[in-house]
């Protein structure tokens, strides 16, 4: 016997990550009244707005490190292709030979 209550499962739905790490805010007046508006207009969760607003900042902050921390090596790299350039090969031949086409022809 089932109860009323009981969600019917769907195949087709995907299951959520299980989310069990808790975090407080404190936030002034004016910003809570602002995730206030945007969760009324976004007709979304309090907790699924910020969740994702995390999930997108702590992304940004890890794509920027990673670059800068590649700056240097990248860089090193750079300045000794410059100083000691490889001998063109065919491959590179046939590809300035496509570039200067295409640039003639624009």
């Amino acid at each position: 016997m089932t109860s009323s209550n009981a969600r019917p499962r769907n195949s087709t739905s995907r299951a959520r990550p299980t989310k069990s790490r808790r975090i407080a805010l404190r936030l002034t007046p004016e910003l809570g009244e602002r995730l206030d508006l945007a969760v009324a207009m976004s007709g979304r969760s309090q907790s699924d707005l910020v969740t994702e607003a995390i999930a997108e900042k702590a992304s940004e902050i890890v794509r920027e490190r990673r670059l800068l921390e590649l700056t240097d090596y990248d860089m090193d790299a750079l300045l000794e292709a410059i100083d000691h350039p490889p001998q063109p090969n065919e491959a590179m031949r046939r590809s300035i030979a496509r570039w200067r086409k295409f640039r003639m022809s624009a």
